[in-house]
């Protein structure tokens, strides 16, 4: 077997097992209850941010009493991370995410951006080899004796 087809199969292992590791994650993190969080003053409506998004939602103020009884039932509104949380776990939304974000890793800018930095960082690293081995050449060039000469004026001669 050839090194690329090695570095390949153990690629694909990897991210086979990131993959794995991420569902596990995601199970995992959906079983864990969150506490609600304290509800907005109801004089100020509360802002939530996402990240990336040009979307600003701005909540409601709560009012100062959120359940209410309904035949017989508590009712509590959720709150604005609750139903924000709920509409980015959707399939739908998750899917578009992930297929935006391999859209944006198969464009040609992404890949000629990856392989640009792979090209250096492989120069950079054979630089380095480079440098140490001329360092280790100068090093063993230091260590040696000096010759011994065949005139006979060389150190295990007395001088006479």
């Amino acid at each position: 077997m050839s090194v690329e087809l090695i570095l390949l199969l153990t690629t694909a292992v990897l991210a086979v097992v990131a993959v794995t590791a991420a569902v596990v994650a995601v199970r995992a993190a959906r079983r864990v209850r969150v506490p609600a969080p304290v509800a907005a003053a109801p004089d100020r409506p509360e802002r939530v941010d996402l990240p990336g998004s040009a979307v600003d939602l701005v909540a409601r103020p709560v009012s100062p009493s959120p359940a209410r009884v309904v035949e017989g039932r508590i009712v509590v509104s959720p709150t604005s991370e609750q139903v924000v949380a709920t509409a980015l776990s959707r399939p739908a939304t998750r899917l578009s995410v992930w297929a935006h974000g391999v859209s944006h890793a198969l464009r040609p800018e992404s890949r000629d951006r990856i392989s640009g930095l792979m090209r250096r960082e492989y120069r950079r690293r054979r630089r380095l080899r480079a440098r140490a081995a001329r360092q280790a050449a100068r090093q063993a060039v230091l260590d040696t004796p000096p010759p011994i000469s065949w005139l006979g004026d060389g150190p295990d001669r007395a001088a006479g």
